[in-house]
């Protein structure tokens, strides 16, 4: 098991992304159940109205944000923030949610999309400019292809601050979170609280080159959340045995068999060797 309380990252909301276009897209809804109003941004009977009789046209990904446009020119914009989950309920099959279904969107072959344990997380309802607005706000996605060395130089000139901070800081680059953040360090050599000046040219090309392979590899394996998304999910969560250092405190080192040190680092948890990392 991992942390109590994780957030979905890139690898795993692009694995969400993928089910919802394999099985909600070009569905209509035919009807919205609201059971925690604080999960929108705007009243239930006002989201429930524009959203009815539409269809999911489109589902993107940007950072940690899904959007989910509609055939009414407007979008759905979804974020899990901690222990927020999704489950497709497919008529006849066996129903395992993941956590407490807060929003509820039924479509008109009897499938039902949960959106569980909105806690934090929230799926709102926003006009197309509205959605641009948030990709306003954020760093460049790491798999986006204007993502490159160049970009990824410009982020980090003129940074002062430990290295883990800013490649979670969703201003700098959007999506990477505490797992990723760690296993792309490890595998980049680098130890999580070293100084961004510090950072040598090798190192800072061999960290860029890092980043995407690590996103890919989670998104080949499903990603680290372990609920699955659907009764057919055999995917989710077949990213867990993969990390080498994250949540692995104590237990040896995968490449040189040093016990893997955990400390506290810009206020969150990071986890490295300190043989292998430098």
């Amino acid at each position: 098991m991992l942390e109590v309380s994780i957030m979905p990252e890139i690898p795993e909301m692009e694995t969400y992304k993928n089910y919802l276009q394999m099985s909600v897209l070009g569905k209509r809804i035919v009807g919205t159940e609201i059971t925690r109003a604080r999960s929108t941004n705007v009243p239930t009977d006002e989201f429930v109205r524009w959203v009815q009789d539409t269809s999911i046209e489109q589902v993107l990904r940007y950072g940690k944000y899904l959007i989910l446009a509609l055939s009414s020119g407007k979008a759905l914009c979804a974020h899990m923030m901690l222990d927020g989950r999704m489950y497709y309920e497919v008529a006849g099959e066996p129903v395992e949610l993941p956590g407490r279904s807060h929003i509820r969107l039924k479509f008109a072959d009897h499938s039902i999309l949960h959106f569980c344990d909105l806690r934090l997380g929230y799926l709102k309802l926003l006009e197309s400019s509205q959605v641009d607005a948030i990709k306003e706000g954020l760093g460049l996605d790491p798999l986006d292809s204007e993502f490159s060395l160049a970009a990824f130089l410009k982020i980090l000139s003129g940074k002062r601050g430990m290295i883990k901070p800013l490649l979670m800081d969703q201003k700098n680059i959007s999506g990477i979170g505490n797992a990723y953040a760690n296993e792309i360090l490890f595998a980049a050599g680098i130890l999580p609280e070293r100084k961004t000046p510090t950072l040598t040219d090798g190192e800072k090309e061999r960290l860029y080159g890092v980043i995407p392979d690590l996103l890919q590899q989670g998104i080949a394996k499903g990603g680290y959340i372990e609920e699955p998304f659907a009764p057919w999910d055999k995917l989710s969560g077949g990213m867990i045995p993969h990390f080498k250092v994250y949540d692995r405190t104590g237990q040896p080192c995968l490449q040189c068999g040093e016990p893997i040190k955990q400390n506290i680092v810009g206020g969150r948890n990071a986890y490295y060797c300190l043989t292998c990392q430098h």
